[in-house]
């Protein structure tokens, strides 16, 4: 409100009076990107706009954004025992009033996101416009607050509409991890990596989705005195195109050197720039170049199921590719244990030379090969079936709700009498291939998905999905292998082909990479024409299990 004071001063004559006009109203948020009270699909890394009706003073500004704490999930049902169901996560409010009121003070609030502020004046009337900017990039599919208070410059303290002084407060949404833009992130040199080499030949990068370079395009990598230029960049061997990008480093990096990626000219397919990754992420430079190539002593192949595997333990970051045939396979492994392996298509006792070529990080190779006799696991009388899905730990009863899911790997041709066939789980490297539960004969299409289950599993039990109508259940006796897939890391299984010409051989295999007590409810899954390693199984993607269907 505006106040008139008529102030009538002894020493002067009554005749003159002197009208003052003071300003009481305090500032109001008139625009704002973020509509209220909670916006959604939020570009991750902002930045946000706010205009104020009057010019602020800075030193009073006060902006904080907290996440929600995620303390379940709402996957199969949007409801939630305690917060709000964002994503098919279960996310609590972080805010309290005595948050609101250290706001005020000024005392920094727990677990604040750094943010960038810049303040500038409205170029049509008087007020300001506030700019905020998460310094990296925030959670995808992720609730944040956003609280501001201030004060103009007399002091007043930022009101509502009802001209109540409030902290002003604003729920959002996250959208995709590229909503900003695009977000390198290390792929080699891996995060973390220490020691490497300052003549490092190549880095590699990958992006949440697809970017398009243009000769030219540059990188920078940052380090905290200086940084270096990564130029000429071409698609990384083996990804998808745009998905992730190898640089040439431009001169020699400085020894003993923490780098992380910074910025660059480089944009995505709908020509938004580059911005910072969500997460700090470096490596640090030895004391000089790496004169020596890449130590293969340790190399070990070996035959698992229809795969040939090349087994190692790096010293350092490589790039591997293993070729055995008209087959291969590239993998970017950091130090410590590599298993890399190819699906060979070949009769029992076909020879097949393998050979396993290194690159490390200075771009110095070494190559080793050895011929192989294929073993009795490609006889072509064996069904050409593998394991696809495997589902230790239901929400449901277990063992009842749990199953494995097999895949026919052929693309075409006539359906196909399967017998033979055995579940055998236990110890990594301690099992018995005549063990386990055999599976009663069925009938296989190409391409056809087929559900292992116990006698009593009940797809329509609701605690998990079940599968689609007219999908093929096999059921065997009581529970799954040998009573039932345990619930602990390190529990592996076979599919074994017992009526091999020479005795059961192996067909396909899970090594028990995932501890299933960690994932109630969620499924294990992998492409099933791919081969048995810790890198190609991982937590089914749905947030839960999808029997009968694939991934």
């Amino acid at each position: 409100m505006r106040l008139r004071l008529l102030l009538a001063l002894a020493f002067v004559p009554s005749c003159i009076d002197f009208v003052l006009d003071a300003d009481l109203d305090g500032p109001r948020v008139l625009a704002s990107d973020l509509p209220g009270p909670r916006a959604v699909e939020v570009p991750v890394a902002g930045p946000w706009r706010l205009e104020f009706s009057e010019p602020l003073d800075p030193r009073r500004l006060r902006v904080a954004l907290l996440a929600w704490e995620t303390v379940g999930a709402c996957e199969l049902t949007p409801e939630c025992d305690e917060g709000s169901c964002e994503r098919g996560r279960c996310q609590v409010d972080p805010i309290a009033d005595a948050d609101l009121r250290a706001l005020e003070r000024g005392d920094p609030l727990d677990g604040a996101i750094p943010l960038a502020l810049t303040l500038e004046d409205l170029p049509k009337r008087p007020g300001t416009r506030l700019h905020i900017t998460p310094e990296r990039p925030l959670a995808a599919h992720a609730r944040h607050s956003l609280l501001v208070f201030a004060r103009d410059r007399r002091g007043a303290p930022l009101v509502d509409d009802d001209g109540e002084a409030v902290v002003w407060r604003r729920d959002l949404v996250t959208a995709g991890p590229a909503s900003s833009g695009p977000a390198p992130r290390l792929v080699s040199p891996p995060p973390g990596a220490d020691l490497v080499p300052t003549d490092l030949a190549r880095i590699d990068t990958a992006f949440a989705r697809p970017v398009a370079p243009v000769p030219g395009d540059t990188l920078q990598l940052r380090a905290a005195d200086h940084q270096r230029e990564l130029v000429d960049p071409v698609a990384c061997p083996g990804w998808v195109p745009g998905l992730c990008l190898s640089w040439r480093t431009a001169e020699l990096l400085a020894p003993g050197a923490v780098y992380e990626l910074a910025g660059g000219s480089l944009r995505d397919r709908a020509g938004r720039p580059l911005v910072p990754a969500r997460e700090f992420a470096a490596f640090r430079t030895g004391p000089g170049p790496d004169l020596s190539p890449p130590d293969l002593g340790g190399l070990v192949f070996a035959q698992l199921g229809r795969c040939l595997h090349a087994r190692l333990h790096a010293r350092e970051p490589l790039r591997l590719r293993l070729t055995a045939g008209p087959a291969a396979r590239e993998l970017v492994a950091p130090p410590g244990p590599v298993d890399l392996a190819v699906r060979l298509d070949a009769p029992a006792g076909a020879r097949v030379t393998a050979t396993l070529q290194a690159w490390d990080l200075a771009g110095r190779a070494a190559e080793r090969s050895a011929e192989h006799v294929l073993g009795d696991s490609f006889d072509r009388a064996a069904p050409p079936l593998a394991l696809a899905e495997v589902l230790a730990n239901p929400r449901g009863r277990e063992p009842a709700q749990e199953f494995v899911e097999l895949a026919d790997l052929r693309a075409a041709g006539d359906p196909l009498l399967v017998s033979g066939l055995r579940l055998v789980d236990g110890p990594a490297g301690a099992l018995d291939l005549g063990g386990g539960d055999p599976l009663p004969q069925f009938t296989s299409a190409p391409g056809q998905r087929h559900v292992v289950v116990p006698a009593a599993y009940d797809p329509a039990q609701g605690d998990d999905p079940g599968p689609p109508p007219g999908a093929s259940l096999i059921r065997v006796d009581a529970s799954l292998a040998a009573g039932g897939l345990k619930n602990s890391p390190g529990e592996a299984l076979l599919l074994v082909f017992e009526a091999g010409a020479k005795g059961p051989v192996v067909l396909d295999s899970y090594g028990g990479w995932h501890d299933p007590g960690d994932l109630p409810g969620r499924s294990l899954a992998r492409d099933p024409g791919g081969c048995d390693t810790p890198a190609a199984w991982a937590p089914h993607p749905s947030g839960r299990a999808n029997p009968g269907t694939g991934p």
